[in-house]
């Protein structure tokens, strides 16, 4: 009787499962991507362009659980495995998994993959989906966290292993791309963005000391300007910058830390990037992440935004070896500058598959309690 019971029971509770899951993955909308066009219009956004000097903040974020870093403390027996100096930071921002961890605005959301950075949120949103995710599943969990007023970007490290890679230029309703583990993979990941008109900014997480993920000794910085207001509003304009600092082999030598970037003005269709020391080079990129020009040795470097070019970015290297990988300029007509269509609701589409979805679950729960039915009346009247 017993032994009949817990069959019953384990068979009831698998099947209510099953069948909670597959409602749940059929409940979520289907949308439509219309097509995006390139950026294109007589005005040019500048991000930089209420750029002050004496208002950088350098802000590090922390995206590593504790429970991860005291783990990995304990398998290496170094205590100092995934020690992060603060000393590189006016700033730093814990990021835990699903949970707000020393300050309440931002984490990374994911129940089994750390998806996205959330940045300014007063609340954490479960909307998930554990196994099978497609682009729609994708775009409904963007809306859901974007619909509590929060800044969202996409991790790359983890993106390509849950999408096609085509699904970047389709999504919508994102801030930007952020730098997790490969720059190389994330850089590339912005270019295919704002080729197809999609205006995203670039962030990143700090570096351990003894990083597993990248044989350099750097320090990945963010330049945050807070003349545009507060941090959020200065991230969300893109009034800042990635830098990866060179950290020196000897403990003595610090890296330089204050900002060399004094001001990205725009004259007419001319782009003026100017520094307070000379840089190695300043490489401009355009559509595509085709180089454009390139400057050596300069303090000031120029370039003409031609008609044809859509969006520049900028990226400065210095002889010690420090990054600094600045925010786009882009072409626009109308109002404001970052006019792409969101993602709509196919209702067909939508109503479609929970018709159908639902009528295969009912024949799915049929057919599972007739097989049930059937072995009962075997096991009991087996046939001669």
């Amino acid at each position: 009787m017993v032994w009949k019971f817990i069959k019953n029971f384990v068979f009831y509770i698998g099947l209510l499962v099953i069948v909670a899951l597959a409602l749940y993955y059929l409940w979520t909308p289907r949308y439509y991507f219309p097509q995006t066009d390139v950026f294109f219009g007589k005005k040019i956004y500048n991000p930089y362009q209420n750029l002050d000097v004496n208002q950088w903040q350098r802000t590090g974020i922390y995206t590593f659980p504790a429970w991860y870093r005291d783990a990995m403390e304990r398998l290496s027996g170094n205590d100092r495995y995934y020690e992060v100096d603060e000393y590189y930071y006016d700033t730093v921002m814990y990021a835990a998994n699903q949970a707000f961890y020393k300050n309440g605005s931002t984490y990374s959301q994911g129940l089994f993959h750390d998806d996205h950075l959330v940045i300014g949120c007063d609340k954490v949103e479960w909307t998930d989906y554990p196994f099978i995710r497609d682009i729609h599943n994708k775009q409904h969990r963007i809306n859901r966290i974007r619909s509590h007023g929060c800044l969202l970007y996409l991790k790359p490290s983890v993106f390509f292993d849950d999408y096609q890679p085509e699904h970047p230029k389709l999504l919508r309703n994102y801030n930007g791309i952020m730098v997790d583990e490969n720059i190389k993979q994330s850089l590339h990941l912005w270019d295919q963005t704002l080729s197809v008109g999609i205006y995203t900014t670039l962030v990143a997480n700090t570096l351990p000391k003894s990083s597993r993920f990248l044989p350099e000794k750097h320090n990945r910085v963010m330049y945050i300007n807070r003349n545009a207001g507060s941090m959020k509003e200065a991230l969300k304009t893109g009034n800042y910058f990635v830098a990866t600092k060179y950290d020196h082999e000897s403990d003595n030598v610090k890296p330089e830390l204050e900002s060399a970037l004094r001001s990205v003005r725009l004259d007419g269709d001319t782009v003026y990037i100017s520094l307070a020391e000379k840089a190695l080079a300043i490489n401009i990129f355009g559509q595509n992440g085709d180089i454009l020009k390139v400057a050596k040795n300069t303090r000031l470097a120029s370039y003409e935004i031609k008609r044809q070019d859509t969006y520049i970015r900028a990226e400065v290297l210095f002889d010690d070896g420090t990054h600094y990988y600045l925010n786009p300029l882009h072409r626009y007509a109308g109002k404001t500058h970052n006019q792409v269509p969101p993602a709509e609701v196919n209702f067909l589409k939508t109503w479609l598959l929970r018709g159908g979805g639902i009528f295969g679950l009912l024949i799915f729960i049929w057919l599972m309690l007739y097989i049930k039915r059937r072995l009962k009346i075997e096991i009991i009247e087996p046939k001669s």
